[in-house]
């Protein structure tokens, strides 16, 4: 499997109950970094290629999911920041109104770690990395979050309809801030 050539990843839990304060969290492990998630959030069946994993987050009425995926490729790997910051802005276009998608950039900093939050808005490109062929996604959202560490960073990029994305903001920061608290 390629995913197993870049990361090790665990899924260490993903016990849902029927009454809410009684779900166990589910776990994510990437690189060295551990990320807890809560319901309603639950653990990708399938993660995307080069993922070492991920959550959704259903959407409402009917709506696109909020996906989460987490990529690490040990050290040095990935390409570094700024060049996935670049290649995230690439899969956002202008939208058929020609509004250009908005970017705002957020430094996190944790004792002697950083990590920084993307957030960009505007139509999500969707569809497999290399493919041509993608489906524009008008009115989305990408909180993109890359944890800085000397084992590699890990990348995680959250995508969905923007109303929904960008509510989960606090939420992902806490999750990062947790996973440097080890």
């Amino acid at each position: 499997m390629i995913r197993s050539l870049f990361t090790s990843v665990v899924i260490i839990a993903a016990a849902c109950n029927s009454g809410a304060q009684d779900a166990k969290p589910t776990v994510l492990k990437v690189g060295s970094f551990i990320f807890k998630v809560a319901p309603p959030w639950a653990a990708k069946a399938e993660p995307r290629m080069m993922s070492a994993g991920g959550f959704t987050l259903a959407g409402k009425g009917g709506a696109a999911p909020v996906e989460a995926d987490f990529y690490h490729f040990g050290a040095g790997g990935g390409g570094g920041i700024e060049p996935n910051i670049k290649r995230w802005q690439s899969q956002f276009t202008a939208g058929a109104d020609g509004k250009a998608p908005t970017m705002e950039r957020e430094e996190l900093t944790f004792g002697d770690s950083k990590a920084l939050i993307v957030t960009i808005k505007g139509t999500f490109l969707s569809g497999p990395a290399m493919s041509p062929n993608k489906t524009p996604m008008p009115g989305y959202a990408m909180l993109g979050a890359i944890l800085e560490s000397t084992e590699g960073d890990v990348f995680v990029k959250i995508t969905g309809p923007e109303t929904a994305t960008l509510a989960t903001k606090e939420e992902v920061k806490a999750m990062v801030k947790a996973a440097f608290a080890k």
